[in-house]
């Protein structure tokens, strides 16, 4: 009890001084308790900010899908149209086509034969002759008719060979290739 000071400025004193100590180490500890909420509170909002971004990344892809999809849509739906529009225009023209590729690979076939619609059988004659004088083909010409041919397509048939101009199985292959490239979603794609 030698060393104790018991005057009452010395109580005082040691009182301030810890008191001072006490202040400082929980001054000490409150900023370190503040540091790890902070932390964990950016931790907490470092994950919603890279859900939410992860969130609008995909919401923005299936857009653009959807964005791509819609304009294959209409791309389909217009060139359905336009070809429609030119077969009526030119319901030979793509036969026309056709026959002079065949021509060029029947030049010396003994004999070809168009079959089209029956309805533009007289037409298909007229043309057939007149290209077939253009290429310099002699072998025999016959133009049949048949209900079940489309106006516009034909089937073209020589001894070596032959082909087939079908609007409608060229449209499926369209719609297949663009199925294919932006899916179908929505079920089988109607145009």
């Amino acid at each position: 009890m030698f060393g104790t000071d018991f005057r009452e400025g010395g109580r005082k004193a040691a009182g301030e001084a810890d008191l001072a100590a006490a202040r400082a180490e929980g001054f000490r500890a409150g900023q370190e308790q503040a540091h790890r909420e902070a932390q964990t509170q950016l931790a907490g909002l470092t994950g919603q900010l890279a859900r939410s971004a992860e969130r609008l990344f995909a919401q923005e892809a299936a857009r653009a899908a959807a964005i791509e999809e819609h304009a294959a849509h209409v791309a389909l739906v217009a060139a359905k149209a336009l070809a429609g529009a030119a077969l009526a225009e030119k319901p030979m023209a793509a036969l026309a086509g056709a026959v002079r590729e065949a021509l060029s690979h029947a030049r010396t076939a003994p004999h070809l034969v168009l079959r089209v619609n029956e309805a533009v059988v007289e037409q298909a004659e007229e043309l057939t002759r007149k290209l077939a004088a253009e290429h310099g083909f002699a072998g025999k010409l016959m133009v049949l008719g048949q209900a079940d041919i489309v106006p516009g397509d034909g089937r073209i048939e020589w001894a070596e060979g032959g082909f087939v101009l079908d609007s409608q199985q060229l449209s499926a292959l369209v719609e297949q290739a663009v199925a294919r490239v932006f899916g179908r979603p929505g079920g089988t794609m109607k145009v």
